[in-house]
């Protein structure tokens, strides 16, 4: 049986876009974690965190313009 990479090229960018919101999932928890804690290093560690929470949802952004940009064949009723 074929891998999905194989199916569609644009099924690897999926599984890495998967694998960023699993890594996002862990980083909202840790946040807020150290939100209640509300002690100097924790607040500083959160600084840390939102940022790459920021660069990971903004490298998700781009996959999915990626994958909008595959999926946008001449004739398919597009604009």
């Amino acid at each position: 049986m074929a891998q999905g990479s194989e199916l569609w090229p644009g099924f690897r960018t999926l599984e890495n876009v998967q694998e960023i919101l699993e890594r996002n999932k862990l980083l909202i928890s840790e946040i807020n974690l150290n939100h209640e804690l509300r002690t100097p290093e924790s607040l500083l560690r959160n600084v840390i965190l939102i940022r790459e929470l920021n660069g990971n949802m903004a490298t998700v952004v781009e996959a999915y313009r990626h994958i909008a940009g595959q999926l946008d064949l001449p004739g398919a009723g597009g604009a």
